[in-house]
């Protein structure tokens, strides 16, 4: 019986991915909820702050993390590189 061994190998659905892409919705929800406290911005001037750097926040780590994520993945970390080159190279690496 052959010993045959599986490296883990990141195919794009990275979980950094994952974590970037709830930041990127939350930055988003933050920047709905810093646009409708501009409407009340003498009474709300901190809160309306808050959900400024909140969603400026979310949005710049989200944007970060991609930016890692592609540069180390040399592909999309959230949509799986479904090309005849990556085929053969997880034929190659994980199933010699």
């Amino acid at each position: 019986m052959a010993n045959h061994t599986v490296r883990r190998e990141s195919h794009g659905n990275h979980w950094m991915g994952f974590i970037a892409f709830i930041l990127l919705l939350a930055g988003g929800a933050f920047s709905g909820l810093w646009l409708i406290t501009l409407a009340d911005l003498p009474d709300n001037k901190p809160m309306n702050i808050t959900y400024g750097v909140l969603a400026l926040g979310g949005i710049i780590a989200a944007s970060m993390i991609f930016g890692v994520l592609i540069k180390e993945l040399r592909h999309s970390p959230v949509m799986p590189d479904n090309t005849q080159a990556e085929i053969n190279r997880y034929l190659a690496k994980v199933r010699p």
